[in-house]
């Protein structure tokens, strides 16, 4: 898996205007892991799908948990912070968060064991559903649908 092209989907997706917000939103709202979300659409554009979700979840699951989640509370946390030496932190902060990310998706690179899949959209679908988060069908379709819309999946499959 190509490490660089991996990145350069996920930033380009995310950086689509209303694509940040609703990762965000289901991030705070369900636990659901924008990386692997963005890894999952990647996936399905290239025409493959994790042979386990399960096992990328385990592979990243203590870098998640042990370095990500501290960086982004902290950042969150600086964020009302009004002194500038506060802010500086913040902004270095969130640097080491996004590389700490970009280290996540090596992770899923390195973890992953694609399959063949026919449908573009099957790995993110199989990610965003009631079997993973606190989400009930009807929620999982309309953030799907709406992520599809605003980052232009419809368009991706023409080429």
């Amino acid at each position: 898996m190509d490490r660089q092209e991996v990145w350069a989907f996920t930033v380009a997706m995310y950086g689509r205007d209303g694509v940040a917000k609703q990762c965000l939103e289901l991030q705070d709202r369900c636990g659901l892991d924008v990386n692997m979300l963005l890894f999952m659409f990647f996936l399905g554009q290239k025409g493959m799908a994790p042979h386990s979700i399960n096992a990328l979840e385990t592979a990243v699951r203590d870098w998640r948990e042990n370095v990500i989640k501290p960086l982004r509370r902290v950042r969150r946390h600086l964020k009302g912070e009004p002194r500038e030496t506060a802010q500086d932190l913040r902004q270095k902060v969130k640097a080491d968060e996004l590389q700490a990310e970009r280290i996540e998706q090596h992770l899923l690179c390195d973890a992953v064991k694609p399959v063949p899949c026919d449908d573009p959209l099957a790995p993110a679908r199989a990610y965003l559903s009631p079997n993973r988060f606190a989400l009930d069908q009807p929620a999982c379709d309309k953030a799907l649908a709406d992520l599809i819309r605003l980052m232009g999946i419809d368009h991706l499959n023409e080429s």
